[in-house]
């Protein structure tokens, strides 16, 4: 594989674009006493941060040792200031607050964007600083460098992305709680009918959080940390009660802080529940496991080592099972035993779901659930709901 070198750090200096005509427009001026280079393409500047009127640029500033630009942005002169909050108009200004954002880099240097944002008196909302169109409130970094850096978050780890970007961890955090919230504010959550609801293992010790997500879109609406059922009363309580009238369909496993949380919530909760095959599933291998591990304890006691490492192929699906395992298991089968009775039920169990009409569901499900909580081993595991 060919490597590939990383090259110094270069940059143009005094050179000048060249050329004939009107085109041909020194970038920099001569070095002051500071070595900051004062640039006059100030329009050129202003066009690629996409600003209007009244916000300018005044002066762009290229500092060589420390690597960076600074783009000063201020109002035009005579602009006529209004209340951020109210839009009260031609409100006096009380004071000037220096600010400095950071931007997208240009080429291989830093690049910042330097104001004095004024502070407005008004007589109904007392002091307000303006906000600029650039940056979110409270942010100190421009709206265009955060979507650059999410965009970065998305193909890396955070790690990477605050080493690629010059970032602390706090500060990336901190983006990344922005763009949260800006998420769940453009949420629109008038057509959710259908949500799901499930936990989700983060970091290390155990920590779950729950997701909340609209199954019709594919989208995640709603997270937060633990998986109680305060928790989850947390997202009902932001949502309209139309809203919660409209929800047809909740998707979930058997988790009953859950389930209790629906139901305070959600007109007929029960019968709008669906859930989730995959647990189900589990819930009944790991009730197969149960008998297994019992009668072979019966069974080793006796001096019969049948079950002896037969775990997996009591829990994978027979069509799974490896072909050198098959003639052993299909012998194991042939025995009247209690694992091989609860192997069954749990595999006549998978009719359930290619059933199409609810009518027939139920009666399935209800001549199987007979039959599983009526064997003659019903003792030795709890099957659901037994």
């Amino acid at each position: 594989m060919m490597g590939i070198a990383r090259e110094s750090d270069c940059y143009l200096g005094q050179s000048a674009v060249q050329g004939g005509g009107e085109s041909s427009i020194p970038l920099t001026c001569p070095n002051n006493p500071q070595g900051k280079r004062s640039m006059r393409d100030t329009g050129l500047v202003q066009q690629i941060l996409g600003l209007a009127r009244p916000w300018q640029v005044n002066e762009v500033i290229m500092d060589e040792s420390e690597k960076t630009i600074t783009v000063r942005v201020e109002p035009a002169l005579g602009t006529k200031l209004a209340c951020p909050a109210r839009g009260r108009p031609d409100c006096t200004i009380k004071d000037r607050q220096e600010r400095a954002w950071r931007h997208r880099d240009t080429c291989q240097f830093k690049t910042l964007i330097g104001a004095s944002l004024a502070r407005t008196q008004c007589p109904q909302c007392g002091v307000k600083t303006i906000s600029p169109p650039w940056a979110k409130r409270h942010s100190r970094f421009t709206m265009l460098f955060e979507r650059f850096a999410i965009d970065a978050l998305l193909e890396m780890s955070i790690q990477a992305t605050c080493r690629l970007l010059g970032l602390s961890w706090d500060e990336a955090d901190t983006i990344i709680a922005r763009a949260v919230g800006r998420g769940l504010a453009r949420r629109d959550l008038n057509k959710l009918k259908r949500i799901g609801i499930d936990e989700k293992s983060v970091l290390k010790g155990h920590r779950t959080i729950t997701v909340v997500y609209d199954l019709e879109t594919s989208k995640v609406i709603w997270t937060s940390k633990d998986r109680t059922e305060a928790t989850l009363d947390r997202f009902f309580e932001g949502l309209p009660a139309e809203v919660l009238g409209r929800i047809e369909c909740i998707t979930m496993d058997m988790w009953k802080p859950y389930r209790a949380s629906c139901r305070k919530w959600i007109a007929d909760a029960d019968e709008k529940t669906v859930l989730d095959r995959f647990h189900i599933e589990r819930h009944l291998g790991e009730a197969v496991d149960k008998v297994r591990k019992q009668e072979h304890r019966e069974l080793m006691a006796a001096g019969i080592d049948w079950l002896k490492g037969t775990k997996w192929d009591w829990l994978v699906h027979p069509e799974n099972l490896p072909a050198v395992r098959e003639a052993r298991f299909e012998q194991l089968r042939q025995y009247d035993l209690k694992s091989v009775r609860a192997h069954a039920i749990r595999q006549n169990f998978r009719h359930f779901w290619n059933t199409i009409y609810p009518a027939n569901a139920r009666k399935f499900f209800k001549s199987w659930y007979f039959w599983a909580t009526h064997a003659a081993w019903r003792r030795s595991s709890k099957w659901p709901g037994a």
